[in-house]
């Protein structure tokens, strides 16, 4: 009975992080991210590409990052902009950019 409890459980928290990750897509869209990032293979290359992301930066970095583009990268010469995000649309983004894997560089 336990067993078929977590099985349960285990769906719906997929679920939910399907739909975490499809919410962060759609912000990447709606705030326009691939102007200057890759993403999914496609998108600007004025900045590093966010295809597999995960792999250099880990969830809170990912999210201080966001939170604070300039603060974490004062050097940067192309500056990101600071985000109002919305409660929950940073946690959203950094599920969808875990999401990504890196793209190999195509010749």
């Amino acid at each position: 009975m336990v067993l078929a409890g977590s099985l349960v459980t285990g769906v719906i928290l997929s679920a939910q992080d399907a739909a975490l990750v499809a919410k962060g897509q759609a912000l990447t869209t709606g705030y326009k991210c691939a102007m200057c990032h890759v993403l999914g293979g496609k998108g600007g290359k004025l900045s590093k590409p966010l295809d597999g992301v995960s792999e250099r930066y880990a969830a809170p970095a990912l999210t201080k990052i966001l939170e604070d583009p300039q603060g974490v990268f004062p050097a940067a010469k192309l500056k990101m902009p600071k985000v109002a995000w919305k409660p929950g649309e940073v946690n959203a983004v950094v599920a969808y950019l875990q999401s990504l894997k890196a793209v190999p560089a195509t010749r």
